[in-house]
């Protein structure tokens, strides 16, 4: 497991079979839990991939989590609205 400037880790982990990884505050992993994690981790997969539609559901096996191989987890994808603003000319 990695450090990023003392201050954060490097979550190594697979998402429907292809490796990433992403940087947390070390803080975070003491109050997350694992489904947090391969949730983030699901949702940054996705994002790195915008030209393909988010399947269902995605496989992630959270493989280096501060050393810890946390298991596999079954992410589903939850429609949500989301909100974007953009802000208006003064009048």
């Amino acid at each position: 497991m990695g450090t990023k400037g003392g201050a954060g880790v490097i979550v190594y982990f697979c998402a429907n079979g292809i490796s990433s990884e992403m940087g947390l505050p070390s803080g975070y992993l003491e109050i997350a839990r694992a489904e947090d994690l391969a949730e983030l981790a699901a949702g940054m997969f996705w994002r790195e991939r915008q030209g393909e539609a988010p399947s269902l559901m995605t496989l992630i096996h959270l493989q280096d989590v501060d050393g810890k191989d946390l298991g596999i987890f079954e992410v589903r994808r939850d429609m949500r609205p989301i909100f974007t603003a953009t802000a208006l000319p003064a009048a």
